[in-house]
């Protein structure tokens, strides 16, 4: 199938859909999906809408795989596709729940107040651990109201799955980092001892994403800051904290697009996240603000999403073909994670 005749498909079936379909498209899609995209968005907040379209019947998700979960869990009366299942997350795919599982006995052995918070990046499976046990779901733009929630309920918190993103909302929160600790799946006992964890009020599981650490750096920033001396530079609070030092500045994809929208006229600033939105946003503001990549870095995963999938799916809806179905109790016990949050 051509590109052009998968346009053709997906246009015709749209027509005939009309409300009966919503089409979301995440920030980090190409321009040739997002083309065809009724909203654009960051993946909660697309999830939400796919929960708020009333006449929708089928939903098609147009990001990774946990965003499709998360649209199916908060529109449970609706048919969620996505176009490609193999479009995973590596960052999700780092917090396996039975291991989680296994850390949490340990965890709560020493502190029974324990409080598992996960961003949403995560799996249905992750969530509904923690929607099981009081705990609750984050994101980068919330992960500090979240965590302040958390830490009103229990003496300690296990975040996850992102340790760069639980390290950068602790040092904006003001704890030190001898007052985080790291878990480390791959290491007896999460590599710590029962004085590394008594001692810590956060331990942040080993995970992050590729797309963000480590390929966004200190050296990037300096030498950014060498092109253009004095330059507003910022990055997305899943890099490293180095380089989130070095930048000055860091925001989730909302806090960044909001950022370039208050931006006054003929500014110039460095975002450093996936490039598909960033140069998305220098097209859109070209002419006003100059908005220049931190570097030029793709979600290899998004890119699974092309507009063949897109049309394949189109033509098969009401068929298993991307089909995203969680079990009922994964389900519930996700959807209490996600409400914890929504209700903050």
């Amino acid at each position: 199938m051509t590109d052009n005749e998968a346009r053709d498909i997906i246009q015709n079936v749209k027509r005939d859909l009309g409300k009966r379909l919503v089409i979301l498209g995440h920030h980090y899609q190409s321009d040739d999906v997002i083309a065809f995209a009724d909203f654009t968005g960051d993946s909660l907040e697309l999830a939400r809408k796919a929960s708020q379209v009333q006449d929708a019947q089928y939903i098609v998700f147009c990001g990774v795989f946990f965003m499709a979960e998360t649209a199916a869990i908060l529109a449970p009366s609706k048919q969620v596709f996505i176009p490609d299942v193999s479009a995973g997350c590596p960052l999700a795919d780092m917090a396996p729940a039975d291991q989680v599982e296994a850390a949490w006995k340990v965890l709560a052995a020493l502190e029974p107040s324990l409080v598992p918070v996960t961003y949403v990046n995560s799996t249905a499976a992750l969530k509904a651990f923690c929607g099981a046990r009081g705990g609750a779901v984050c994101t980068s733009a919330n992960a500090g109201k979240v965590l302040a929630w958390a830490f009103s309920r229990g003496a300690k918190v296990l975040f996850m799955p992102d340790m760069n993103l639980g390290r950068n909302t602790g040092r904006a929160m003001g704890m030190g980092d001898d007052e985080m600790v790291l878990w480390d799946p791959a290491l007896s006992g999460g590599g710590l001892n029962e004085w590394d964890i008594r001692r810590a009020r956060m331990v942040l599981w080993k995970g992050w994403c590729p797309v963000h650490c480590p390929v966004f750096t200190e050296e990037d920033v300096l030498q950014v800051r060498e092109r253009f001396p004095g330059v507003r530079i910022v990055v997305h609070p899943e890099t490293d904290p180095a380089t989130v030092k070095a930048a000055g500045e860091a925001g989730s994809t909302s806090q960044m697009l909001a950022a370039i929208e208050a931006l006054p006229d003929g500014e110039r600033l460095v975002v450093g996240t996936e490039a598909h939105m960033v140069k998305r946003s220098a097209r859109e503001q070209k002419g006003r603000v100059e908005i220049v990549p931190l570097k030029e870095v793709y979600c290899d995963d998004m890119a699974k999403i092309t507009l063949t999938r897109l049309a394949l799916t189109l033509m098969n809806l009401g068929s298993d073909l991307g089909r995203v179905v969680l079990p009922e109790g994964v389900a519930s016990d996700a959807r209490r994670a996600l409400e914890a949050m929504l209700r903050l």
